[in-house]
């Protein structure tokens, strides 16, 4: 399967209808292929029924271009707020906000960073207390609210 050609044509299907491709997990289920895609907006956020309305859409996507000839399992759903982060526009849009942040390889002895996103420059990522990672670096990156965070979006 070429992961990024089922990316391309999910996220063209996403943005049609006014939605972004957050991420793509592909595992196994029941010995067929297990299709997770997180998608977003970013103004409003995503519901149940956006995610019924997408799921369809990606079904005909996949159906369309004959990713899973054999059948395949398929969940769309938010990104959580733990969203991860992986482009510029995800660290910039969420500026300020604190993060989690997983190295590939360790930094100071360290593989885990926790701080707020200070910005993004030159293709690195800049927390507070002067830590900047490449995204080459980075293995993965997630926002990392508080519990206070988490109970005032409710």
């Amino acid at each position: 399967m070429d992961k990024s050609k089922l990316e391309t044509e999910i996220n063209s299907a996403l943005e049609a209808a006014g939605f972004e491709l957050v991420d793509i997990k592909l595992a196994s289920h029941n010995g067929k292929p297990l299709i997770q895609v997180f998608v977003d907006r970013e103004k409003g956020g995503v519901n149940l029924d956006d995610c019924e309305h997408l799921s369809e859409k990606v079904g005909a996507c996949l159906d369309m271009n004959n990713f899973y000839a054999n059948g395949y399992f398929l969940e769309v759903s938010s990104p959580g707020v733990d969203r991860v982060l992986k482009k510029e526009k995800d660290f910039k849009r969420f500026a300020g906000q604190q993060v989690k942040v997983r190295l590939k390889r360790p930094v100071n002895n360290a593989r885990v960073y926790y701080g707020a996103i200070a910005g993004f420059e030159n293709g690195q990522l800049l927390l507070t207390g002067d830590l900047k990672f490449s995204l080459e670096d980075i293995d993965e990156a997630r926002l990392h609210p508080t519990d206070d965070e988490i109970l005032k979006r409710k």
